[in-house]
C-alpha cells in the first residue's frame, strides 16, 4: 500500500472514531447526531479509497453516495443549530439550508448518472491539482458551488443573528473548515488527505472549544443545585437523580417570623439583601450536616436530610441541623436589627424522592406525609423554637433536651400529633 493510501486509511480511522465519539457522548441530541453522521460517513468513505482498484465502478458509486450523505448531514447539523437563533433569521437560514441540501442530493444523483453513462471516464484518475476535467467542472461545479454558496449565506445569517453562543463557536469553525472539506471533492487524490486534515483540524479545534464552553456552563449550573445533588450528578450521572424511589428521610422546614410586615415596610433591595444573607446562612448549615436544600419560597426553606444522598442517621442530623440553623439565623437577625424571628419544624418518615418533569424542566421532589408534617410543625413553632415529631424524638433519645408541646389539630392530619420542642442553645 502506497504512502498516499496509508494516509487515507489513517485519516479515515481518525474521522470515523471522532464521529462515533460524538454520537456516543451526546446521542440524545439531534444536532450532535447529525454531526456524528457527517463525520462517520466521511471516515467510512475515506476507508473505501484503498479498495477502489478492486472494484472501481461500484466502489466509486458507494464513495459518491457517502460524500453526498456527508454533505447533507453536515448541512443538517448547521440547520439544527439555526433553530436556536431568533425566529425570522432562523427561518431564513433553514430555507437556505434546505435548498442547499436539495442541490447536494442533485449533485450526488448527477455523479451516479455520470458513473452509469461513462464509467471509464468517471473512474479514471486525473493527475494534477484538480481532479476534474473541463467538461466535468462545467457540469458539477455550478451545482456543488450553488449548494456551498447557499449554505455559506445561511451560516452568515446565523452568525449575525447570534445563535447559541457555544454553537456559534462550531459554526465559525465550520465556515473556515468548509472550503477545505469541499476541496476534497475536486482536488487530485494526492492532495485530498492534506486538505481534509486542514479542514478537520480547524473544525475539531472549534469543537474542543465548544466542549470547554459547555463544561463551563455545567459548572455555572451547579450554583443552581444543592451541592449534594450536583455531586450526585457528577459521580453517578443524571439517571441516578431522575430515578424515583421510596426512602426513609427527615425533613426540616424553617421560615422567618414577621417577614411579611418587614417586606411591606422596607425597600425591595433591602428585603432581597436580607434574604440573600439568610439563604447563605441556611445553606452553610445544611451543607455542614450533609443536607440538601429542596426549595426556597420567600422566607421559607425546605431541607431534605437523607436525599438524594442517603444517611443512616438522618433523624439526628436533621435535629442538629435545625438547632444550629435557628441559633445562627437568630444571631444574624439580631446583628441586622431587623426585628424578625425564626422557627423550624422537623419530621421523619417514608417519602418518594426523585425527579419529575414539568414546564420543560426537571424538578427534584420529595413527596410524603413527613414533608407536610414538617411544614405544619414549622407553622406552629414560636420564634427560636424547633418542633419535632415523635419519630425524631425517638431517634435522638435524651441527647437533646425536649419538652412536649400540645398542638391544635394540624391541617391534613386527622389524629392529634405528638410534638416536642427542642432547646436551642
Amino acid at each position: 500500500m502506497s504512502s498516499t493510501l496509508q494516509q487515507f486509511v489513517l485519516l479515515g480511522v481518525i474521522t470515523l472514531v471522532a464521529g462515533l465519539l460524538f454520537f456516543w457522548s451526546d446521542r440524545r441530541s439531534p444536532t450532535s447526531r447529525a454531526l456524528a453522521l457527517c463525520l462517520t460517513v466521511i471516515g467510512m468513505t475515506l476507508l473505501l479509497v484503498p479498495f477502489e482498484r478492486h472494484g472501481r465502478a461500484w466502489l466509486a458509486g458507494a464513495s459518491g453516495v457517502g460524500e453526498t450523505v456527508a454533505i447533507v448531514a453536515g448541512i443538517e447539523w448547521a440547520r439544527r443549530v439555526g433553530l436556536t437563533a431568533a425566529a425570522r433569521p432562523g427561518r431564513i437560514a433553514s430555507v437556505l439550508f434546505r435548498v442547499a441540501q436539495g442541490l447536494a442530493v442533485l449533485f450526488g444523483a448527477m455523479r451516479l448518472g455520470y458513473l452509469l453513462i461513462a464509467p471509464e471516464a468517471a473512474t479514471t484518475d486525473r493527475d494534477g491539482l484538480i481532479a476534474l476535467r473541463g467538461y466535468e467542472w462545467a457540469i458539477f461545479a455550478p451545482v456543488l458551488g450553488g449548494a456551498a454558496l447557499l449554505a455559506g449565506i445561511a451560516l452568515i445569517v446565523l452568525l449575525v443573528a447570534r445563535t447559541d453562543p457555544a454553537e456559534s463557536i462550531r459554526l465559525r469553525a465550520f465556515v473556515f473548515a468548509a472550503p477545505f472539506l469541499l476541496a476534497g471533492l475536486v482536488v487530485g487524490r494526492a492532495w485530498v488527505p492534506l486538505v481534509l486534515v486542514i479542514g478537520l483540524m480547524i473544525f475539531l479545534a472549534g469543537t474542543v472549544r465548544y466542549l470547554i464552553v459547555q463544561a463551563q456552563r455545567a459548572q455555572d449550573l451547579d450554583r443552581f443545585l444543592s451541592p449534594a445533588v450536583a455531586r450526585l450528578v457528577k459521580l453517578r450521572g443524571i439517571d441516578e437523580v431522575l430515578r424515583r424511589e421510596r426512602r426513609e428521610i427527615s425533613v426540616v422546614v424553617c421560615d422567618l417570623r414577621g417577614f411579611s410586615a418587614y417586606a411591606r415596610d422596607h425597600d425591595s433591595a433591602a428585603v432581597v439583601g436580607l434574604l440573600e444573607r439568610y439563604y447563605r446562612a441556611v445553606g452553610d448549615v445544611a451543607h455542614r450536616h450533609g443536607a440538601t436544600i429542596k426549595d426556597h419560597a420567600g422566607d421559607g426553606v425546605v431541607i431534605l436530610v437523607g436525599a438524594p444522598m442517603a444517611h443512616a442517621d438522618h433523624a439526628e442530623r436533621a435535629a442538629r441541623c435545625a438547632l444550629e440553623l435557628v441559633a445562627r439565623v437568630r444571631a444574624l437577625l439580631a446583628e441586622q436589627g431587623a426585628g424578625l424571628g425564626i422557627g423550624a419544624g422537623v419530621a421523619s418518615g417514608e417519602v418518594t424522592v426523585g425527579a419529575i418533569r414539568g414546564s420543560g424542566r426537571l424538578e427534584y421532589v420529595a413527596v410524603g406525609a413527613a414533608v407536610n408534617l414538617a411544614a405544619r410543625l414549622c407553622e406552629q413553632a414560636a420564634d427560636g423554637e424547633v418542633l419535632v415529631d415523635a419519630a425524631i424524638r425517638a431517634a435522638i433519645g435524651a441527647r437533646y433536651g425536649s419538652t412536649p408541646r400540645r398542638l391544635p389539630q394540624l391541617k391534613g392530619f386527622g389524629d392529634r400529633v405528638d410534638a416536642y420542642a427542642l432547646q436551642v442553645a
